[in-house]
């Protein structure tokens, strides 16, 4: 059975509109999330210390995992504009959107 191929080249640009809304917005999230957890403001006598000592090294894997899909996407992408473009719009719009919720939060 063939699958029509402008189909597929259709699917394939929704997917990656998906996956930069989601990386936007989301992903983001989860690196500031990180970066929170990687770098905890509390005092060494404060009584919250160890729990915040004790996530440290889930922030740093936080960010790291951030940082590779986030390179990884663009590095993959990278060879064809068009696709690059569907992924990038859509990330920049997910991140406006995650900057207008934490300025509201």
């Amino acid at each position: 059975m063939k699958v029509n191929n402008s189909l597929l080249v259709a699917l394939k640009k929704v997917l990656l509109i998906i996956f930069g809304l989601l990386q936007g917005t989301i992903g983001n999230y989860l690196g500031l999330l990180g970066f929170a957890f990687a770098f905890p403001q509390t005092d060494s006598y404060s009584k919250d210390y160890d729990e915040d000592m004790f996530l440290v090294p889930f922030g740093y894997v936080m960010m790291l995992t951030w940082l590779i899909v986030t390179i990884a996407a663009v590095i993959l992408l990278r060879k064809n504009k068009a696709n690059l473009l569907f992924y990038v719009i859509p990330w920049v719009i997910g991140f406006i959107g995650f900057l207008i919720v934490i300025k509201l939060w």
